[in-house]
This record gives C-alpha cells, structure tokens and sequence, in this order.
C-alpha cells in the first residue's frame, strides 16, 4: 500500500463518513416509506374533494428538499449534512395558482415569395453597383 492509502484508511474522518452514510442511507429509505405514505394520502384526499391538502404539499416540497440534500452527501457532492445535523429545510406553502399560464410571443416573419417567376426583381440603383465605393 502507498503512503496516501494508508493515510486515508487511518483517517478518522473517513470512518466517520461511513458512519454518517449509513444513518442517512437509513433515513432516506425511511423518507421514501413517508413519501409514499403522503402519495397514497392526497391521492385519496383530491380523489374525494378534488384538492389535495395544503399542509401535506407544503410537507412534501420539505421532504423533497431533504432528499435532495441527503443524496447529494451520500453521492459525495456535498460534505454538508443534512438535517437533524444542519437545520431543517423550510416548507413552503403551495402556490395559490394550480393553473399554468401560458404566454406566447410570435415573431413576424416576413413573407417571401411563393414562386420566384412571379416575384419582380429587385430594382438597382444608380450608386448601389456592389463595387464597394461609398
């Protein structure tokens, strides 16, 4: 083994990223159990009323951040932990619009000739003999 191996398998913070890992491989699966658990209830609950709970969306645009910053430790892209070590995502209350407004914008295209027979041709001027004298 090299000088650098050895260093870094007698690391102690190596082994205690494996630690952490492994609680957070434990807590994302519990997240996903919760997550599933909030599907099936606002399915039922928009399947019933037509609208799903407020609280529960604003709850799983939390946890979704959470599970986005739990993969993003445990995939190595960020040695930031997530919560209960660092604070707990803030949930966001649901935008009152459900709707999405669409807005288009045409350009104007201009329009060219259909049959180039019958399109006249472009008169020259005098001063405009592409010799490039101005």
């Amino acid at each position: 083994m090299t000088d650098d191996v050895k260093t870094h398998v007698k690391s102690k913070t190596t082994w205690t990223r494996l630690i952490y890992l492994i609680l957070y491989a434990i807590t994302y699966r519990v997240a996903g159990i919760v997550l599933f658990a909030i599907t099936i209830l606002q399915f039922i609950k928009a399947l019933l009323t037509g609208s799903p709970f407020a609280q529960l969306q604003s709850f799983g645009g939390s946890l979704a951040e959470y599970n986005k910053e739990t993969v993003a430790y445990l995939s190595y892209q960020s040695d930031e932990k997530p919560f209960p070590i660092a604070p707990c995502p803030p949930q966001n209350p649901p935008s009152a619009s459900t709707t999405d407004d669409v807005i288009i914008v045409a350009e104007s295209v201009e329009e060219k000739p259909k049959n180039p027979r019958t399109a006249r041709p472009k008169k020259i001027d005098s001063d405009d003999t592409g010799t490039g004298s101005a």
